[in-house]
């Protein structure tokens, strides 16, 4: 009796790591199918658009570090970002751009465009402003300085950059999946050594 019950605890525990490695893996695939699809995008575009070098990429992302779009985008928060061409952005729109303000010169800052001026067919500028500040932006943006609209935010993004800029946390990340993947293949050998062994006798 107390060989049957340990036999079923042992497969019960076997299950479960089975699964949890299955899981881990079907989890990896994903996300490396979905940078395989980011990188093909960002590459096709990159090869016909290398003729024009002052052209910006289709997407970005952007991690937005201070809160001047607070509460529609907060800190820490991952900003996905598309390029618009002819000119399509609009009122209301929140855009990342570079910006020539003299305390954020050379930035990437995400604001709202709250005004929009023609000045060609194919150029514009835009006055901007934070949500969550009191005053537009004192510097206007043109529209070649735009590095495109925001589709989407993904929450708290950020923590998760900052952990992985941290090369000890990069590599318990490696060390931690190969540590189970051992782990789950000894104890495999084990259980068939096990066998072999009661066969023996």
């Amino acid at each position: 009796m107390r060989q049957n019950k340990n036999k079923k605890s042992t497969s019960q525990q076997n299950g479960f790591v089975h699964f949890i490695f299955r899981a881990f893996l079907i989890f990896v695939l994903f996300i490396l199918i979905g940078f395989g699809v980011i990188l093909f995008v960002y590459l096709g575009d990159f090869l016909i658009n290398s003729t024009n070098p002052n052209r910006k990429p289709l997407f970005s992302t952007y991690v937005i570090l201070t809160p001047s779009m607070v509460p529609n985008i907060n800190v820490n928060d991952a900003i996905i970002v598309k390029r618009e061409d002819n000119d399509n952005y609009k009122v209301g729109d929140i855009i990342t751009f570079n910006s020539n303000e003299k305390n954020y010169e050379g930035l990437a800052v995400t604001h709202r465009v709250v005004e929009k001026r023609k000045v060609d067919e194919n150029s514009s500028v835009y006055t901007t402003k934070g949500d969550n500040n009191n005053i537009i932006d004192s510097s206007s943006v043109k529209t070649n300085s735009i590095y495109g609209k925001v589709l989407f935010r993904i929450p708290k993004i950020g923590y998760i950059q900052k952990f992985f800029s941290n090369p000890i946390n990069c590599l318990l990340c490696l060390l931690i999946p190969a540590t189970i993947f051992v782990s789950y293949n000894i104890s495999k050998i084990n259980i068939l050594m096990k066998k072999r062994r009661k066969k023996y006798i």
